[in-house]
């Protein structure tokens, strides 16, 4: 029996053998005399003793059942296999032993859950910026290639050169985003809260935008109290407004609105970024916050598609929430919601 290999359960089991053997020779012993008394005590020691061997025996048999149980589920969690449960239904310092173990297989299984994850994003990051990269390196090549045929064309190298620098621009542009979105994604980004004046956190979101809504002949208007005030991380949360600007820029035709308002209530502060732009098909609502979608309504806008997502990422990443009503050939509003002290 595999079990007799433990020491102590073999000292154990050795004891109660010979207490047994004791206690049915004392039987025999008693039934070799004669008189009724010493029959019944004869007798009654011998069932002791068959009850002691018996019981032990099936003990014994019952706690080498359960090693070989607890040893099983063990060697299953050593393979990564945490489905089966060591028994923890009774009390003792076995079943103490089997609830740290327990535990422990928990802490393992939660590890190797964040592993995967950490696994399948950077496989997911990667390919996402692989797949980005093709399309500008590419036209980059081909640019090259076209230079390096007319050097001597003046018109050329001036077309072909300020083609490659926005390709470049467009690079650095979706590598900057691309390690934005990354580290937030990764929780290594920690938020650097501080109570500012609304007002300063618009204009921060809209200063470097004003200059294209004036050449595409669109207005940015900001409406709100002026003293509502918000603690949040002033530079990251800039950006995410900025962004939800870009994007309203990007589906509004000339002549068109953006109009930023602001209202605070004593437990919550609400900002909306709305247009009166082209708004969002049905079927594409859902999707837009997704990394890189772009609907096949608006290919012909500018963007790679990481905006939103990343707005998304630094508003959730504060506690906010962001929401989205759009009517297409209306127009489109963005909600950010924070909460705020009492």
């Amino acid at each position: 029996m595999s079990l007799l290999r433990d020491r102590q359960l073999r000292r154990y089991a050795l004891f109660l053998f010979m207490i047994s053997i004791l206690m049915a020779a004392a039987g025999l012993f008693l039934l070799a005399g004669e008189g009724a008394p010493r029959a019944v005590l004869a007798g009654s020691l011998l069932a002791a003793a068959c009850l002691l061997l018996g019981g032990s025996a099936f003990f014994l048999c019952r706690r080498a059942r359960l090693y070989r149980q607890a040893a099983e589920i063990v060697r299953q969690y050593m393979e990564r296999d945490f489905h089966a449960h060591l028994p923890q239904n009774e009390e003792g310092d076995l079943y103490q032993l089997f609830s740290g173990v327990e535990q422990l297989a928990t802490m393992l299984q939660s590890k190797n859950e964040a592993e995967h994850k950490n696994r399948e994003f950077l496989k997911s990051t990667i390919s996402d910026i692989s797949h980005q990269l093709k399309t500008p390196l590419a036209a980059m090549m081909m640019y090259q290639e076209i230079l390096a045929a007319e050097p001597d064309s003046t018109d050329t190298v001036r077309e072909f050169s300020g083609k490659m620098g926005a390709s470049l621009q467009r690079m650095e542009r979706l590598i900057q985003s691309l390690l934005k979105i990354t580290r937030l994604d990764s929780g290594s980004i920690v938020f650097e809260r501080r109570d500012i004046l609304v007002t300063e956190l618009i204009h921060r979101s809209i200063r470097d935008l004003q200059t294209r809504a004036e050449r595409e002949d669109k207005r940015i208007e900001t409406v709100g109290e002026a003293g509502a005030r918000l603690i949040c991380d002033a530079e990251w949360t800039a950006e995410a407004l900025g962004n939800l600007v870009k994007n309203a820029l990007d589906h509004t035709k000339a002549g068109g609105r953006i109009r930023l308002s602001w209202a605070q209530t004593p437990g919550m502060l609400q900002l909306q970024v709305a247009d009166n732009g082209s708004g969002i098909a049905p079927e594409d609502i859902h999707h837009i916050f997704k990394r890189f979608y772009r609907s096949h309504h608006t290919l012909d806008t500018p963007g790679i598609g990481l905006g939103l997502p990343l707005a998304k990422s630094i508003i959730e990443g504060q506690g906010g929430v962001i929401t989205v009503q759009s009517t297409p050939g209306e127009g489109t509003v963005f909600t950010v919601s924070f909460l705020t002290k009492l």
